[in-house]
């Protein structure tokens, strides 16, 4: 099965939320940092609405992690919205829970 993570970007003017589907792990996630590069570059607030993302992978932690301390840097912030349980308890238990900005 090939994995697959599919990204949308609603411009909302000084902040831009990317709707995430699929899977962000070692396969998505040279494109998946790519993305969100560019995407920091052009926004100082990111919101990572995660209602459809299925897996995260320590990959894909590693992209929150650099997309989080570069948008810091220039006085932005990482916002996580809607995440299910299953990443939630990878947060949790990887720490990021106590340092991602979680909005409802």
């Amino acid at each position: 099965m090939a994995t697959k993570l599919n990204m949308k970007l609603v411009n909302r003017g000084e902040e831009a939320e990317i709707y995430m589907a699929g899977r962000l792990d070692v396969q998505t996630s040279v494109e998946a940092e790519s993305y969100f590069e560019q995407v920091s570059d052009r926004f100082d607030h990111l919101i990572l609405n995660m209602e459809d993302l299925a897996y995260i992978s320590s990959a894909g932690l590693r992209i929150l992690k650099r997309t989080h301390i570069k948008l810091n840097k220039k006085g932005g912030m990482l916002s996580i919205r809607n995440v299910n349980d299953n990443i939630m308890e990878v947060f949790e238990i990887t720490g990021f829970a106590g340092v991602l900005n979680f909005i409802g």
